[in-house]
């Protein structure tokens, strides 16, 4: 085993005192139950929702895989690809056809392949990319697609391609964002470029439209759409810009760190580097800076911190999103950990009635979290950990009842299961095969019309639901 460095044995030493350890019980942790989907046997790195009982996987190993996650069942295999799947991409048909949904993955071997998710058959071989495949995005107005890499390269639904154009960026492509139908975004190391498409009959041309005036220092770790017709980017040195999509401007810049030295770390460690964004409504970002949780409000010039939590994981987040329609905010790590935040139920007022995301992750109305002072920060409470990946886990996907699959460098799906939703349909079940009378339940409206309340061990837990105030 290799030797710390007295700073890093510092660094972690510090970290084990600061960050949050659940109880045993978890009582406010719903995911009681798990199920492993074997097939990956290497680093899973993409993880993509199909509808709402199925997801496709994809890695290091050169496959791909087709779940059902209500019962864990693997339903297709995608092979073919001779070195590491990079990215995943989704074709929906337009509503009222009667094609099927396409899978499109793109990897290190150059290749593009277009699959029939419903067969698993590949219908479509794509050489002429030419490099390694870094990601992938789709333009629903014309049913196009765009790959991104030393190149960029727009294709048609069957795989024909139908403009290419040079990347002038040193580096590869390594993000692609739609902004508006016809004009996307991509991201090469510190740069960010505006491309727009014109597309006519079958033919499409791909314009360089703008390079955006550079605020990064470093490399690009986040690039993602907020609801108020803007686009956000975040990088490696902590600073995360709101860009106008309409006039392509910097609106404003948070968590700007002026000192390289402070922004760098310890052997370039970047412990202020945006991984992942969300922004679930108007108004605010949610950031995984380093091992830290930042909610920004956006709507301020300053840059007000609405809510933080500081060494949330014992390295950096990965991936975070909301989880089981807006109950929890989830962050997973390098550490190998799937954390669940908000506001504990007893620390809540039951006449609030929480109506989104940031409502009930905070435990405050809108009215109230907009009265905040600047010097006001809420700091979220640790609801529950969900610990079963031996490696850093890559990201996850939200099927709500459901429960969500986890991905990670162990090269494991977990797919995790509120166990007492799980027990009920058992007995459900049960009751229905042996005539007996059940009683029903759902789990559907548990962030707004319902609260779950739990008694009782981890072994013997119990749950009841508080009815929300009416109108």
């Amino acid at each position: 085993m290799a030797m710390l460095e007295i700073s890093d044995m510092q660094l972690l030493n510090s970290l084990v005192k600061n960050v949050d350890m659940v109880e045993d019980a978890q009582p406010c942790n719903l995911y009681r139950e798990v199920l492993i989907l074997q097939h990956h046997t290497d680093i899973v790195r993409a993880l993509i929702k199909v509808d709402d009982h199925r997801c496709v996987s994809a890695g290091d190993d050169c496959t791909a895989a087709l779940w059902d996650i209500e019962d864990g069942r693997k339903l297709n295999v995608f092979s073919g690809h001779k070195l590491p799947i990079n990215c995943i991409l989704l074709l929906k048909p337009e509503p009222g056809s009667y094609d099927d949904i396409l899978l499109i993955t793109g990897a290190s071997d150059k290749h593009i392949k277009v699959w029939n998710i419903e067969t698993g058959q590949c219908l479509e071989d794509i050489t002429e990319h030419n490099s390694s495949v870094k990601c992938l995005a789709s333009l629903p107005a014309f049913d196009i697609f765009i790959s991104g890499g030393e190149k960029l390269c727009a294709w048609s639904r069957k795989g024909k391609q139908l403009h290419q154009v040079e990347n002038p960026g040193k580096a590869d492509i390594q993000f692609l964002l739609p902004i508006k139908e016809n004009r996307f975004v991509a991201a090469c190391e510190e740069s960010l470029y505006v491309y727009t498409v014109e597309y006519c009959g079958d033919s499409c041309e791909i314009k360089f439209f703008k390079h955006l005036f550079r605020q990064h220092r470093e490399a690009i770790g986040s690039l993602i759409n907020v609801p108020d017709g803007s686009f956000a980017s975040g990088s490696l040195d902590g600073l995360i810009v709101l860009w106008s999509s309409h006039t392509l401007s910097a609106i404003r810049q948070f968590n700007q760190i002026k000192e390289e030295k402070e922004f760098r770390g310890i052997d370039n460690h970047y412990p202020f580097s945006i991984q992942h964004m969300i922004s679930p409504e108007k108004g605010c970002i949610f950031a995984a800076v380093g091992n830290s949780i930042y909610v920004f409000d956006i709507t301020k010039d300053q840059g007000r911190i609405i809510a933080k939590k500081q060494d949330a994981h014992m390295s950096k987040i990965k991936h975070m999103d909301f989880l089981y329609h807006g109950l929890y905010l989830a962050t997973c790590s390098e550490d190998g950990a799937i954390k669940l935040w908000g506001r504990a139920p007893a620390e809540k007022n039951d006449k609030d009635y929480f109506m989104n995301p940031l409502e009930t992750f905070t435990g405050l109305s809108s009215d109230k979290i907009r009265k905040l002072k600047k010097s006001e920060t809420v700091e979220p409470c640790l609801l529950g950990e969900c610990l079963g990946h031996s490696g850093a886990v890559q990201l996850f996907v939200d099927f709500g009842e459901e429960g969500f699959v986890s991905c990670g460098g162990d090269g494991l799906l977990i797919l995790w299961k509120d166990g007492v939703l799980q027990n009920l349909k058992r007995s459900q079940f049960i009751g229905e095969m042996t005539g007996a009378t059940q009683s029903s339940y759902t789990c559907s409206t548990l962030t707004g019309l319902s609260r779950p309340i739990f008694t009782g061990d981890d072994d013997q837990a119990t749950l009841r639901t508080e009815e929300s105030p009416s109108d």
